[in-house]
């Protein structure tokens, strides 16, 4: 019988601060789908071993790897920095 994923908790912060934080929502987002961690290492293209070093919060993983792992699970990062400014050219553009 194939083992069931037990979900996760998503992390109770408002903020990602550190890898910590990353992994522990790439987790919970992983085990909400119902993904196992070989499937999911799979999807995303990288090793089991790398998936958990991530979702355990280890700070010496690629950014490469990470980014496979959130495109993989269909999470997407933002900045308000970044939106706000991409807010101010759209609006800039409307009245040129």
């Amino acid at each position: 019988m194939a083992k069931k994923v037990t979900a996760s908790n998503m992390p109770n912060s408002v903020f990602i601060e550190n890898a910590e934080i990353l992994g522990r929502l790439i987790k919970a987002k992983r085990t909400e789908l119902g993904i196992k961690l070989a499937d999911c290492a799979a999807l995303c293209g990288i090793g089991i071993n790398t998936l958990s070093r991530i979702e355990n919060g280890n700070a010496n993983c690629t950014l490469a790897a990470v980014f496979s792992v959130l495109n993989g699970l269909g999470i997407k990062l933002t900045s308000k920095e970044l939106t706000t400014a991409a807010n101010s050219s759209s609006a800039e553009r409307k009245w040129v």
